[in-house]
């Protein structure tokens, strides 16, 4: 089942939401296509991740009827793989409907789209900006060059300014972003509150997919969600998101990159280690590669042990360098295209979160009556306390006077809801012997002092 960005993705460029201004000149430009080669034969669509830069391109294509080549750059950076594929598909030939290459005057015009094009530098950058710039030059056919960072092209060639025309995309406004994202809940059949449509939006830092990846998140295989399910999103510092941050990490084959990335998240190395490991094997399908990168993850880890160990927290830095800049270069193979994924993990703990404080509550007070450790209530207690509790009406009376719990570790201890008749019944109970001053002697969990148990 593709994941819902895709499935949601804009067919046309008027569905495209938050852009208008950009959309327009995006469209002017493409039309102008239709009295020949204009002065300016490329686009670049500038702007966050998230703003709607690939999706427009995308429908400009499906308006225009005209077919897209489609090649992310960042992966194919190197001057032989792109002059193979868009010097190849701009000059010379197009597509069939069939999907062979046929000459241009044979076939229909078609779009070019050069996606990461900020990310063609660094180690693996064999001639692959010169080759772009050859491609732009030559081109009988319109280019779109897709960039977060309008810098980190520019500055290599002079070229791209006066070859392109710079599009600026920006941050989608929240009450556009609630729109699609009710929307997309509405064709999901899922009911999501509207407190929850709101908190994902107004914390989405104008990123729409972002937005929708938390939705999905969230939603689907639900018909219906809590308020509280923004738990397992409400950690994120949206200014510097950590798909952002994965996305260079995996992505960029740049160790600086990676590293600084990271360097602006509001994420501890223990989460963003939990982050990498749930997709390193998402993104990097060679083998080689996928052993590299759990080789770094593995020294990575090691520090981390070290940190809680011995709490020698300037170890956190050679952990950090490893999770992200050792990631980074341990691909050398095709960048595979995988979607970013939450850790299972930390989904777990936040769903489970409740639960986790409410035995922790129990094996507190467990092990202050019987004075051991929280962590031996907790193993060696609690499960028969548990099973007692279920199976001995007497006990379980006794053990919630004397231990003094709460409707929640009632609930918990029962296995029941809290509103449930007999988590209310033996509320009720406890609730009618607490006024006593004392119990007998038979119903308490352990003898006192001068008692025996007979």
């Amino acid at each position: 089942m593709p994941p819902w960005t895709e499935t949601y993705r804009p067919k046309s460029l008027k569905d495209v939401v938050g852009n208008p201004t950009a959309v327009s000149e995006l469209q002017r430009w493409a039309l102008s296509w239709e009295k020949g080669r204009p002065e300016k034969p490329a686009v670049i669509l500038q702007g966050d991740p998230g703003t709607g830069k690939t999706s427009s391109a995308l429908a400009l294509g499906a308006d225009m009827g005209w077919a897209v080549v489609e090649m992310n750059a960042s992966d194919k950076r190197n001057a032989e793989e792109i002059r193979n594929v868009a010097l190849r598909g701009a000059v010379a030939q197009t597509f069939s409907d069939t999907g062979e290459f046929l000459s241009t005057l044979a076939g229909g015009r078609k779009l070019i789209v050069l996606d990461e094009a900020d990310n063609v530098f660094g180690r693996e950058d064999s001639g692959g900006i010169a080759a772009i710039v050859d491609t732009l030059r030559q081109t009988r056919q319109p280019i779109v060059l897709i960039a977060n960072d309008i810098y980190g092209l520019t500055r290599r060639s002079a070229a791209f300014k006066s070859l392109c025309k710079v599009i600026r995309f920006h941050a989608i406004h929240p009450s556009s972003a609630k729109a699609v994202l009710r929307e997309i809940a509405r064709k999901e059949g899922v009911k999501v509150p509207e407190d929850v449509i709101e908190y994902i939006a107004d914390h989405c830092d104008g990123d729409l997919r972002s937005a929708i990846n938390d939705l999905e998140l969230v939603a689907r295989g639900e018909l219906e969600i809590t308020e509280g399910a923004v738990g397992a999103i409400g950690t994120r510092d949206r200014k510097s998101t950590v798909f952002a941050a994965l996305e260079e990490i995996f992505r960029s084959g740049d160790a600086r990159r990676a590293r600084v990335a990271a360097e602006n998240l509001d994420e501890s190395p223990e989460d963003l280690i939990l982050w990498i490991d749930e997709n390193l094997p998402v993104e990097y399908r060679q083998s080689d590669d996928l052993a590299r990168g759990y080789a770094s993850l593995s020294r990575s880890d090691e520090y981390l042990g070290r940190v809680r160990r011995r709490q020698q927290y300037r170890l956190w830095s050679y952990a950090s360098d490893m999770m992200t800049a050792g990631v980074a270069v341990a691909r050398r193979g095709r960048y595979a295209g995988g979607r970013l994924q939450f850790p299972m993990w930390l989904l777990k703990q936040s769903q489970t979160r409740s639960i986790r404080r409410v035995r922790t509550s129990l094996a507190t007070k467990l092990g202050r009556y019987l004075h051991t450790s929280r962590g031996i209530a907790l193993v060696d207690v609690l499960p028969s306390i548990h099973f007692l509790f279920q199976n001995d009406d007497e006990f379980r009376l006794s053990v919630s006077i004397e231990l003094g719990l709460d409707e929640k570790e009632i609930a918990f201890l029962f296995d029941e809801k809290e509103d449930s008749h007999a988590v209310r019944h033996l509320v009720e109970r406890v609730a009618k012997h607490r006024s006593a001053q004392e119990l007998p002697a038979r119903s308490r969990l352990i003898p006192r002092e001068g008692e025996t148990d007979e």
